[in-house]
């Protein structure tokens, strides 16, 4: 559907700018210029890049970031200087509204000072964020080249492989085709399939963690039990018997069976962790009062341990993705175009490792894979400080 899309088009451009004009309208009329346009930007980028997916939140974000520059909260007679007796107490709908975004305003200030205090951490924002550039608004610059092409090949060449020229920065491949434009196009594939399995692992272990420790009981063994014998299988091993039996066409049903199998060590971890806070006060006050199991996991468990998982997420996103690299180089998954592991894969089966002038076919995509990696093991050291309050004093 138009709109919504991660790959930046000038139709993305055309909504995230009239998105973007939401909060420079609030910004002008609160006299918050700086504040405004830097959001006006941001929807912009956000729209172009994902459309209407990336546009509207940003609205949100960007608007909220305004208004806590220009809010002053009446309720407070320390921000609104205004005697204890003259306060008063009572809020509007509108007065209500403004609070709360300036609350998240605040929040979304705060997040940002928190990525950029960890210097290790920053560097890997910015790493993620190139990552986000190359294959979300790159491809709308650099144009896929994917037909091979006879006539650009070097006389008395023995195949259409070629170093790094000026007009081909990182080469030729085996079809003579450009290398960069596969980089470019050939990212996203793998990095969001991975971003999914890492997701839908986490969120498995997390709740099923935390139901086990906190019901114990039957649900406790044969949680654990299920746990302990996915962990009793090498992983890779069972994931390569699985992926030549079950048809895995689709990106979104590999990142599942990735997973369904990569769930029980954060698990059982979740698990400990819960069976320590369990013995908080107010877990044993909101069991209690019959909070629900529901209410305790989110609004009690998980604030407390979202500096973990956070963390976990990140690994369970790098593991991912190199299990689906391992799939891809050794054929057991359907090879598209473009894609980074397909193109290690092509470069091997087409003799790269043995050809000098190839030599970027394989190291790009390489290269690639492990800086991204490095970029989310970097950026985990701000995510630590971003949760955890005795890691961001001073913040």
């Amino acid at each position: 559907m138009i709109g919504f899309q991660t790959i930046a088009t000038p139709a993305g451009l055309i909504i995230g700018a009239l998105c973007g004009l939401v909060p420079l309208i609030v910004a002008l009329r609160m006299k918050q210029i700086r504040a405004g346009v830097v959001g006006f930007i941001a929807c912009v980028l956000s729209g172009f890049a994902c459309g209407f997916l990336g546009g509207i939140p940003m609205i949100v974000f960007a608007t909220s970031v305004v208004i806590s520059y220009a809010y002053v909260n009446k309720q407070d007679p320390f921000t609104s200087l205004a005697a204890l007796d003259q306060v008063d107490f009572s809020e509007t709908p509108t007065e209500r509204f403004m609070r709360r975004m300036a609350g998240l305003g605040n929040t979304v200030r705060n997040t940002f000072r928190a990525l950029t205090r960890n210097r290790a951490g920053f560097i890997g924002f910015i790493g993620i964020m190139f990552f986000v550039f190359l294959t979300v608004i790159a491809p709308i610059l650099i144009p896929y080249d994917g037909m091979a092409h006879m006539e650009r090949r070097l006389p008395g060449a023995t195949s259409l492989f070629q170093e790094p020229s000026a007009q081909f920065p990182l080469g030729l491949d085996w079809q003579g085709r450009d290398v960069l434009s596969h980089i470019v196009h050939g990212g996203q594939t793998l990095i969001v399939t991975a971003i999914e399995a890492g997701i839908f692992a986490t969120i498995i272990a997390f709740l099923l963690g935390a139901a086990a420790g906190l019901l114990g009981g039957i649900v406790d063994q044969v949680f654990s039990a299920i746990s302990n014998f996915i962990l009793t299988i090498p992983q890779f091993p069972l994931l390569l018997v699985l992926a030549s039996i079950v048809d895995l066409d689709s990106s979104f049903a590999l990142a599942i069976l990735f997973s369904l199998l990569n769930w029980p060590a954060l698990m059982r971890a979740v698990r400990a962790q819960v069976l320590s806070l369990r013995e908080r006060d107010y877990i044993e006050a909101a069991i209690a009062l019959d909070l629900g199991v529901w209410h305790i996991i989110t609004r009690e468990v998980f604030p407390n341990m979202i500096s973990y998982i956070a963390v976990n997420l990140i690994f369970s996103i790098r593991a991912a993705m190199y299990s689906i690299v391992g799939l891809v180089v050794l054929g057991l998954v359907p090879l598209r175009e473009p894609d980074w592991a397909v193109m290690i894969f092509m470069g091997r089966q087409q003799g790269a490792l043995f050809n000098p002038a190839a030599l970027w076919m394989l190291l790009a995509p390489i290269l690639a894979i492990a800086l991204f990696q490095l970029s989310l093991v970097l950026f985990s050291r701000s995510l630590e400080e971003l949760f955890n309050p005795r890691l961001r004093s001073g913040v």
